[in-house]
């Protein structure tokens, strides 16, 4: 399984952050009977703009994030009968990309995780302006 996850919405840069309150999930790792795991089934999301710019908000980390979907100005539901509301964060930007994994799985069905997440970062537009902030 795969597990994808919000960057963070402080304009932090996740690789050099050291914070008690964000905890950062990419290439964790843990020992077990005197054996090291790496998890690397996690995707990190940041946010961007219609126009595919980093949104001042959203945390960035060219070892930890992997890539960015629109996160600001996307369409939500609202507590209101039969109207949405227009929000914005990270947390609306990683379950687009869960809704792609989730697709991609349905296609490729005997694909590893690994196989997975290879072919979603074949399958992003390679934005200029994400080349110093995502993997």
């Amino acid at each position: 399984s795969i597990l994808v996850v919000a960057a963070g919405n402080n304009g932090l840069d996740n690789d050099s952050v050291v914070n008690d309150l964000f905890v950062h999930f990419t290439n964790l790792q843990f020992v077990e009977n005197n054996r090291t795991y790496v998890m690397d089934n996690i995707v990190e999301v940041a946010a961007v703009n219609q126009a595919g710019q980093l949104v001042g908000f959203s945390n960035f980390g060219q070892t930890k994030v992997m890539l960015a979907a629109p996160g600001r100005g996307v369409n939500s539901c609202s507590s209101l009968p039969n109207q949405f509301k227009t929000k914005s964060g990270t947390s609306f930007s990683a379950p687009q990309v869960a809704a792609t994994l989730a697709m991609m799985f349905v296609h490729f069905p005997f694909d590893s995780y690994s196989q997975i997440i290879d072919r979603l970062r074949l399958s992003v537009d390679l934005l200029a302006s994400l080349e110093s902030t995502t993997i």
